[in-house]
């Protein structure tokens, strides 16, 4: 036994791996800047918060990416706000703090970031929120009050470490207490606590929208998000050291900031990447937006519709939605068949895609053009709706109104984007100047008509098509609408950031004077109106309370939104258990607008951004189209019938076309080449044709004899 330690290899090997196994525990805490521990303690534990109960279902991977996004924000923000409290402070001092004692710059971090904290809460509570103040003021307010947060992280951090370090100083051994990582584990732990109370707590007051989120996939995802919270801070603070150094070597004046000067640089980086990420998305979306799907890839043949042979609207200038959109009018064989009596007329269907014309104003021109081809203005009832960012008009609303006029109407609609509304929030300028410029024309055209000959002018719209209707009123009263012509008008899911919507519910004395506009969150609740009230309302807002897009937006950000006030005045379908928290619920808020607009296609349900199911009845008694309550139930069930036709029709059409491409690539690789479209479209109409049987007993008869049967 007293050769062994001759060898020498096992203390060197022993040493070597003690060194990296402190190298790697060192990275973990230990080896950082206060700056980085901070920013690693509040990025950890802002994934506890991350779990709270949302407006919407939430499945782990909706989890996943708002824990991760909400993780790697709080990182970026606090490492600045430190790094800028710590760069004040040697401002301040002018650097001769770096070569104070131990204990000096121990009391010079906890006093700097105490002070800074303390001045940061007083600014923050010296703005107190209101509802009418502008975004400048709000940004003030929540950004004094993170960084008083911050500052009090550092205080605490910096105080809990300097004081291991003053107690382990005269003690060397005990010096191995101050290689334990306190900021993360410390971060962690406060998340995992966190999310135990947040599943007690929503358990006990019967929010389930995070029931699909289970225990075990939080915990994974929570260490997952910590491995990359360190990962992304490594990378982080290599940019930011390089740049600082060479910040330092260029401008030594200029040393005290280069480190919050070298994060903010890194920051730009990957805001940068993210940025680049963003417009190729954008990018590929907007190219599927203007794909010719195969169940809509003839053109309509009713003369009323744009794209038809007779219409000014080049069929291939329409884009998806607008394909579908007027290959989708109903006929008069199907109004009547619903309806129980004959249908009047050909419905009209308007629609100019941005490709139609490059400018506005010669996309209203064209418009109007159609409808005078058309003859919409002598129609019973003209409807002009403003469509989502990609274009959709509500299929549902449409044949709904085609139903109750027996087809003697008009719908008329101008693109403004081809993406879906979560990415064209930049492009509502646009939309709502050239619904203006329609507006406008349609009006004019509609004051030069004798008043017993103009049709019943209403409007619509959904989603961000609500917000780019009404805008069209901002800074104006609903008598503006009279004042056009306008006989009635519904809106769905009006968007937060609606400028018309917010001024009317601050003051509707002011913008609604008569009191004929009305925000619901069902038909039912338009029932419960008293009846002299149901008698004046012409202009309909219907916006679920669990739908996010009417309650997303920078309100959330800044202040506490209304429907998340004391949990026994929170609105039906609204958590209880949640708690408002200025990113997070910003964040989680924004997950919920994809879970929002999940709908099976023929079932209409009450949630989140679905209004399908009480749609037909709004557009009875908000447009004045009475029908008897067995029309009603049959137009119900044609809806759900022909919106599911419709969705497996697409489906199928997909599938057959891409069964084509498949065996155009194979006859190629065959190298079969002449007729090739011919035999592959011959293929497709046997298979389709054929029962399964039958095919099973063709494939049967062709196999060769020397192979085994099937």
């Amino acid at each position: 036994m007293s050769a062994e330690p001759s060898t020498g290899s096992a203390p060197l090997g022993a040493h070597g791996g003690w060194r990296a196994l402190d190298r790697v525990v060192g990275a973990f805490g230990p080896d950082r800047t206060l700056t980085e521990r901070v920013a690693m303690f509040a990025a950890a534990a802002a994934v506890g918060p991350s779990f709270e109960p949302g407006l919407q279902p939430r499945k782990t991977l909706d989890q996943a990416i708002a824990t991760g996004v909400i993780a790697a924000t709080t990182l970026s923000a606090v490492t600045v706000a430190e790094s800028a409290v710590e760069s004040l402070g040697r401002l301040i001092t002018r650097g001769r703090t770096d070569t104070a004692s131990r204990s000096a710059r121990l009391a010079f971090q906890v006093g700097t970031n105490a002070l800074i904290g303390v001045a940061a809460e007083a600014l923050s509570r010296s703005l107190p929120p209101r509802e009418d103040e502008r975004l400048r003021r709000g940004l003030v307010r929540v950004a004094a009050n993170r960084t008083a947060r911050v500052a009090g992280m550092g205080a605490a951090l910096s105080a809990v470490i300097g004081a291991n370090d003053l107690l382990t100083q005269g003690s060397p051994s005990r010096r191995w207490l101050t290689r334990i990582p306190l900021a993360l584990p410390a971060g962690v732990a406060l998340s995992a606590w966190h999310i135990h109370r947040t599943h007690t707590a929503a358990a006990a007051m019967g929010d389930s929208t995070i029931a699909n989120v289970s225990p075990a996939s939080s915990i994974g995802i929570a260490t997952g998000v910590g491995a990359g919270v360190i990962g992304l801070q490594l990378g982080e603070r290599v940019v930011a050291h390089g740049v600082a150094r060479g910040i330092s070597r260029v401008a030594p004046s200029y040393d005290s900031v280069s480190n919050p000067v070298g994060h903010v640089v890194a920051l730009g980086i990957l805001g940068g990447v993210i940025y680049a990420g963003y417009e190729y998305a954008v990018r590929r979306v907007e190219q599927g937006g203007a794909a010719v799907e195969p169940a809509y890839e003839t053109p309509a043949q009713s003369p009323m519709v744009s794209g038809s042979p007779e219409s000014l609207v080049p069929f291939d200038t329409l884009s998806r939605e607008g394909r579908r959109f007027v290959n989708m009018t109903l006929s008069r064989e199907e109004i009547s068949a619903v309806m129980g009596e004959p249908a009047v007329a050909d419905p009209v269907r308007v629609f100019v895609g941005l490709d139609t014309a490059a400018e506005v104003e010669d996309r209203v021109d064209i418009l109007m053009d159609e409808l005078i081809r058309t003859n919409a203005f002598d129609r019973k009832v003209l409807c002009l709706a403003s469509p989502t960012g990609s274009g959709y008009i509500n299929y549902v609303l449409a044949e709904a109104l085609e139903y109750m006029t027996l087809g003697d109407c008009a719908i008329a609609t101008m693109q403004y984007s081809m993406l879906p509304s979560s990415m064209s929030l930049t492009r509502t300028g646009l939309a709502v100047e050239q619904n203006r410029d329609l507006m406008h024309a349609i009006t004019g055209y509609l004051r030069g008509m004798a008043p017993e000959r103009r049709p019943r002018f209403v409007l619509f719209g959904e989603s961000l098509g609500a917000l780019t209707m009404q805008d069209v009123y901002r800074r104006r009263t609903v008598e503006a609408m009279d004042r056009d012509f306008v006989h009635s008008s519904i809106y769905l899911g009006t968007p937060s950031a609606t400028e018309f919507a917010k001024a009317w519910r601050l003051n509707p004395s002011k913008i609604d004077p008569n009191g004929v506009m009305v925000e619901v969150d069902a038909f039912g609740d338009y029932l419960n109106l008293p009846d002299e009230q149901r008698s004046r309302i012409r202009h309909v807002l219907i916006s679920h309370y669990d739908d996010p897009i009417p309650k997303f937006g920078t309100n959330i950000f800044l202040r506490r939104p209304w429907w998340l006030g004391s949990p026994d005045e929170r609105p039906p379908r609204v958590p209880k258990s949640t708690k408002w928290r200025p990113g997070v619920s910003f964040v989680l808020t924004g997950i919920d607008l994809i879970n929002a607009m999940e709908v099976v296609p023929g079932t209409f349900g009450r949630r989140g951004h679905d209004y399908r199911e009480d749609i037909a009845r709004f557009v009875s008694v908000a447009y004045d189209l009475p029908v008897t309550a067995r029309q009603l139930l049959e137009i119900e069930r044609a809806l759900r019938e022909r919106e599911l036709e419709w969705a497996q029709k697409r489906v199928v059409t997909e599938q057959v076309a891409r069964a084509r491409e498949a065996l155009l690539r194979e006859f190629k690789n065959w190298g079969v080449s002449s007729g090739s479209d011919a035999q592959a479209d011959a293929v497709l109409r046997q298979i389709l044709s054929t029962p399964g049987d039958a095919i099973i007993r063709e494939e049967k008869d062709q196999q060769d004899p020397l192979l085994p049967q099937v």
